[in-house]
């Protein structure tokens, strides 16, 4: 009897390390699932080293001023868009080493991943045409230009000193800074009636 049928037997769960990490510096401790936190610290090593010194997705979100669901969802979006060119790299190093087996798994897995981005893009889509506005759509951008033309227009009719006029554009895109966050808040102000 092994160690695993062992520790099923007894109802408990035995996990070892890899004799990879142990080649690759990662120090065992002992006692009481040293093993597993060993593991975990390297794997949270090498993830903060992934992403240059953020150890999570959600921190680099934060850090970034960025922790409204829409950025959130934008940025999980990409992570796993990115996630499958990861997978086609494997399916191309099991396609070239012969595994054809192993290609055609990840193959699948890569498909069901890009269909879930596809679903969440779809998703946040509908969400954004169900709340009313979507901010990043090509008309905003239209109407957006279109009022920044008019005042602009506005600016030559009065005859404003050229200084004012770029005075007033230079402080009008620092207060618009973060427009589009701002103007979703309004937008949830007015859905929840305030």
């Amino acid at each position: 009897m092994n160690d695993f049928d062992k520790a099923d037997m007894e109802g408990e769960e035995l996990v070892s390390l890899n004799d990879s990490l142990a080649t690759l510096g990662t120090e065992v401790v002992e006692g009481p699932n040293r093993e597993v936190s060993s593991v975990v610290d390297y794997r949270n090593k090498l993830v903060e080293e992934y992403h240059g010194g953020s150890s999570s997705l959600i921190e680099r979100i934060r850090k970034g001023g960025n922790d409204d669901a829409d950025s959130i969802l934008v940025a999980l979006i990409d992570e796993v868009i990115k996630e499958t060119d990861h997978l086609l790299g494997n399916e191309l190093v099991a396609t070239e080493s012969g595994d054809l087996r192993d290609a055609s798994v990840i193959s699948f897995k890569r498909a069901e991943v890009i269909e879930k981005a596809i679903r969440a893009v779809q998703a946040k889509q509908k969400y954004e045409k169900e709340s009313g506005i979507d901010i990043d759509s090509p008309s905003m951008i239209v109407i957006f230009k279109f009022f920044m033309t008019r005042v602009k227009e506005t600016f030559d009719e009065i005859s404003l000193p050229r200084e004012q006029n770029d005075m007033f554009f230079n402080a009008f895109g620092v207060t618009m800074e973060n427009w589009k966050k701002d103007l979703k808040e309004e937008f949830e102000l007015l859905k929840s009636g305030g």
